[in-house]
């Protein structure tokens, strides 16, 4: 039996969550045989990433963004496709997709939040809900497998069924930023880097700490414990994923933010 004492800054949890969705069995079989649907976010670019074998400039990959202290929107001529794919192949119809999916199939969709009952919850900024709005009902209904990559960065204390009551896009006076409601994704799998670890060398995570500074800030520090051989694979995961280099910084125009109106930030309006 071996111990050991990991902290991982946001990037390198990124990259080992998107390594340990990727080798899931449910998804291996998705790609073989069937969809795999991949809906923008930074943590879901890195997914995008490890099956592509290609890099992708991943704080571009969304829409929605928490950036520079604020909850923010990507510009509209810059929103990226959601990444589907059939068989391994790159399938140009979203909804069709949607339409055809079972629960053979897999939707990947990144998170917001994270609570103390390992539920999920994302924010949506748009009146129709955003990406979680337009493809809760055909996901949820048909059995789809939903699973939420995400940090543990993104822990809160607060259950997100509590969380969510508090939020809505009409519902504050003020802010720091874009208004957002708070979506529940009641279906979902989370794997954080609890689940990484497990998935991909059988050991035990446990978090004991967060935060850092400079550079640091974000991290996740956790005990892994396990078998020597498996604790050898997970030394050997954690070298592969540190030195990740963090996501640069995002910069926009607000000038042609679609949203820059009710954006506080935005307006100059705070």
């Amino acid at each position: 039996m071996q111990r050991a004492l990991v902290t991982l800054t946001p990037s390198e949890s990124k990259r080992l969550i998107a390594k340990a969705v990727v080798a899931m069995e449910e998804v291996q079989n998705a790609l073989k045989n069937g969809f795999v649907y991949i809906a923008t976010g930074t943590t879901a670019a890195y997914i995008a990433e490890e099956i592509l074998g290609e890099k992708i400039e991943k704080e571009k990959w969304t829409v929605g963004i928490i950036s520079k202290g604020r909850t923010c929107v990507t510009p509209k001529a810059t929103w990226p496709k959601h990444l589907v794919l059939y068989k391994g192949k790159p399938f140009d119809d979203p909804l069709e997709a949607l339409k055809e999916m079972g629960p053979e199939d897999v939707f990947i969709k990144g998170g917001n939040a994270i609570d103390v009952n390992w539920n999920v919850a994302v924010f949506a900024a748009a009146p129709d809900g955003g990406t979680i709005g337009r493809t809760f009902g055909w996901t949820i209904t048909k059995g789809v497998l939903t699973i939420t990559p995400i940090s543990l960065e993104k822990f809160t204390p607060t259950p997100v069924e509590v969380s969510a009551k508090l939020t809505g896009i009409k519902s504050f006076d003020w802010g720091t930023g874009l208004y957002s409601a708070l979506v529940p994704i009641p279906h979902a799998i989370p794997i954080t880097e609890v689940e990484a670890y497990e998935i991909l060398a059988n050991v035990d995570a446990i978090p004991i700490a967060a935060g850092g500074a400079g550079g640091a800030e974000g991290s996740v520090t956790l005990v892994l414990e396990g078998d020597d051989e498996d604790m050898e694979k997970a030394k050997e995961i954690t070298k592969a994923v540190k030195g990740e280099p963090p996501l640069k910084p995002y910069t926009e125009d607000c000038s042609i933010c679609p949203f820059a109106k009710i954006c506080g930030i935005g307006t100059g309006a705070f």
